[in-house]
């Protein structure tokens, strides 16, 4: 098992380790270079974002796409805002059927959350707080979306909750550094507070974990560069606002985001509106789709940097300055 304090660290070396040593194999039409049987530890979940200068990261996707799962969702208009590509990924134009947000939360009428959240309080060191996403009743079929995370265990142990997720495939450009790691280290951070525990660490496990022929320049372009300045300094000082919202207030709350949310898809501004709940870092990151569409509106650069700088010192201001200052940044 390799040990990484963040997403960031992570996808950097493991891109180089796909680089220096990966077997270039052909799937499905489509050329890799792959590594195999990749164990990949995260002991600091909650700096999931990754803000690196070529990478071309959309950490606004990462949000929304995030969000969507915990919901529940597998609606591919909601997507397409944020991923062009979503669709290319849909059997009917309408759907992804392998999202993992149905599955997560109504398993043939089970929502996998609440049973893993009633198993770990009424028996804190059990080992059977398993959530399901492969189902082999549905997914031995020739289809263009077959969920590549299949398996999630919850461990308490010593005020710490871990998480390890265990993959049958995993694109390191996409999958693993755009959304694999984000959406789980955010599910591990609420299922701490929920418990009332710590985030502990983030294993990932992946039978492949691999980098496709159409990214090779752009993992030249990140490699060669000499330096690179962490998103998240050793000394800690940038904020990461955390999540607060109890189980029970979940749902509602989420529905209110959503809600925010298509606001601001429409036309408004997030000054403009009410903001009804308190949690620090879902009123972080509905700001952080405000400024999203502000930009795609063309909104001002002064307006945007104003939006920003009510982020405060943190990850997602970073990430937002680096995103709408790119070169050709509307086409990421």
């Amino acid at each position: 098992m390799t040990q990484f304090r963040n997403t960031e660290q992570a996808f950097l070396s493991l891109l180089r380790t796909i680089a220096d040593v990966g077997e270039e194999i052909s799937v499905r039409g489509s050329v890799t270079r792959e590594i195999t049987s990749q164990q990949i530890e995260i002991t600091n979940p909650r700096e999931r974002v990754v803000v690196i200068p070529g990478r071309n990261n959309n950490v606004f996707a990462s949000i929304a796409e995030s969000l969507w799962v915990l919901a529940g969702r597998d609606d591919v208009a909601y997507l397409e805002g944020y991923l062009k590509r979503a669709g290319d990924y849909s059997d009917d134009g309408l759907t992804w059927r392998g999202a993992y947000g149905p599955r997560l939360r109504n398993w043939y009428g089970t929502d996998q959350l609440q049973q893993i959240l009633t198993i770990l309080t009424d028996e804190p060191a059990s080992r059977r707080a398993v959530a399901t996403l492969y189902d082999p009743a549905r997914d031995f079929v020739d289809t263009k979306d077959v969920p590549c995370n299949n398996w999630l265990h919850f461990l308490r142990r010593n005020g710490q909750l871990h998480l390890h997720v265990a993959a049958r495939s995993t694109d390191i450009w996409w999958g693993f550094s755009g959304i694999n790691i984000f959406e789980w280290a955010l599910l591990l951070e609420m299922m701490a507070h929920w418990l009332g525990d710590e985030p502990g660490h983030l294993t990932f496990t992946t039978s492949s974990l691999h980098l496709y022929e159409q990214h090779y320049p752009k993992a030249i372009t990140v490699l060669d560069q000499e330096t690179h300045t962490a998103t998240y300094p050793d000394s800690d000082e940038r904020r990461v606002p955390r999540f607060t919202t109890p189980w029970a207030q979940f749902d509602d709350v989420l529905d209110s985001w959503f809600r925010l949310e298509d606001q601001l898809r429409t036309g408004a501004d997030l000054v403009t509106l009410e903001v009804p709940f308190d949690d620090p870092l879902l009123r972080q990151y509905i700001a952080m789709i405000d400024i999203y569409w502000a930009f795609k509106r063309g909104t001002p650069q002064q307006d945007l940097e104003f939006r920003i700088a009510a982020l405060g010192d943190t990850d997602l201001a970073r990430a937002a300055t680096e995103f709408v200052n790119r070169p050709n940044s509307h086409s990421h």
